[in-house]
């Protein structure tokens, strides 16, 4: 049975800068809002950016863009189940990944390693880069100007980066960008602390993104590695002690072993011949199990959701974001946690994965230390991006300056521009630039 759906009121959808009202606009707030979201370059590029399986390697397998589409429609889902709105979800979840590097984490893990002297990279963080400055829409001031609701959905992390802090101290650290912490605090402080709630704390609605996100990454990236045949049977047949010991060091209470085992019951049942892989017969009927299971553990993680209302509450809060928490029992997140360390250990530690991986990063590096090294490197940016170094700046600004370049960068424009700028015989003064 659906919950009574959450009221969003004048305060979640305050923007930071003023708009002018829009007579014959019917759309709500967070409609309009979406509209911004998808008519964006950012989100575009989307569609060239690496999710596991390398772009170009075949139609089949996601990109962020079909990733982020997934991830929004499991949410909405959620939004549907535990009383959300369901244009705000959408939303912030077509978001979640807008920030995001090519070549897919080797690409995000790269450019962690390169900031760490210069205030540091973080995919969320560079999210609220992008919708907040980056992007834009009009001429008095920076960014898509979203509702307030839409950017605190999209904090999943609100310590600023340390530029005083150790940069060995940063590792495995999530944070925002320093000179973003003004605007994630209009975005969330006041909601917070009239919950008597401390800053870290997730809205609900960040909360049904992150759990749409992870059922998205563990299932579909299920799907593509059975496809590309990293993943068979034998990979439930066979419990991986790699995989167990991973997850268990996660969840020190649960029994990994027994959930592993009723993970391969459910996966077997689901498709008692589990023909996905290395077996004789019907192609389409291959893809029909693929689909079948693929469509059973979105439909059980969803079911799984569950709301309830935070203890520590005073009356009258300045917003309902924050009332409500979403709780999933720790069997079913372990599920997940197992089919993530399977794709983990089976695929994205394969060679044939790792190998295109130090590719992408070594992309990555050489361009960023060219384009930081170079005494005249601000004529190797397009027009578009030199405004941004002109009248001198700092290492620091410069640093990120070159890091939003790349950040935005698709694959295959990051390796049409490493081929002009390393490779002979590439490039032409015709190109599009």
């Amino acid at each position: 049975m659906r919950l009574r759906k959450l009221k969003y009121n004048r305060h979640d959808r305050a923007r930071f800068h003023r708009e002018p009202s829009r007579r014959g606009d019917e759309r709500s707030a967070f409609e309009r809002d979406r509209s911004r979201i998808i008519h964006s370059a950012a989100f575009r590029r989307l569609q060239g950016k690496t999710q596991v399986f390398t772009v170009g390697e075949g139609d089949f397998f996601r990109t962020r863009l079909t990733h982020s589409l997934e991830v929004a429609q499991i949410a909405k889902g959620l939004a549907l189940r535990l009383g959300a709105d369901t244009d705000l979800i959408e939303t912030i979840s077509l978001i979640h990944d807008i920030g995001h590097p090519p070549f897919g984490h080797a690409g995000e893990n790269e450019l962690k390693r390169l900031l760490k002297p210069y205030g540091g990279f973080e995919a969320n963080a560079q999210n609220i880069r992008i919708l907040t400055k980056l992007e834009s829409r009009n001429n008095k001031y920076d960014g898509l100007n979203l509702t307030r609701a839409v950017l605190d959905g999209q904090l999943k992390y609100k310590n600023a980066f340390s530029l005083d802090a150790d940069p060995s101290s940063l590792q495995g650290r999530k944070f925002i960008y320093q000179e973003d912490a003004q605007v994630a605090e209009w975005a969330s402080r006041e909601a917070q602390a009239s919950c008597a709630l401390d800053s870290s704390t997730k809205s609900f609605e960040c909360e049904i993104m992150d759990w749409a996100d992870d059922i998205a990454y563990a299932v579909h990236d299920l799907e593509d590695s059975i496809h590309a045949r990293y993943i068979d049977a034998s990979a439930f047949h066979h419990n991986n002690s790699r995989v167990e010991r991973s997850v268990q060091s996660k969840f020190q209470e649960s029994d990994v072993s027994t959930i592993y085992a009723s993970l391969r019951d459910i996966v077997l049942t689901v498709n008692p011949d589990f023909r996905l892989l290395g077996t004789p017969g019907d192609a389409r009927q291959r893809k029909v199990d693929r689909k079948r299971l693929t469509s059973f553990l979105i439909q059980r993680y969803i079911q799984a959701a569950h709301r309830n209302k935070r203890d520590s509450l005073v009356r009258n809060p300045i917003s309902n974001r924050y009332l409500y928490t979403v709780h999933v029992e720790e069997w079913y997140r372990v599920e997940v946690a197992i089919i993530n360390g399977l794709i983990r250990e089976l695929v994205l530690d394969a060679p044939q994965v790792r190998t295109l991986e130090e590719k992408g990063k070594h992309i990555i590096r050489s361009m960023f230390l060219k384009l930081m090294r170079h005494d005249n490197a601000d004529y190797l940016l397009p027009d578009d991006w030199k405004g941004y170094l002109e009248g001198g700046c700092s290492r620091n600004e410069r640093a990120r300056v070159v890091c939003d370049y790349i950040c935005g960068m698709t694959d295959d424009y990051a390796q049409k521009t490493y081929a002009r700028l390393f490779l002979p015989n590439q490039g032409s003064i015709y190109d599009v630039y």
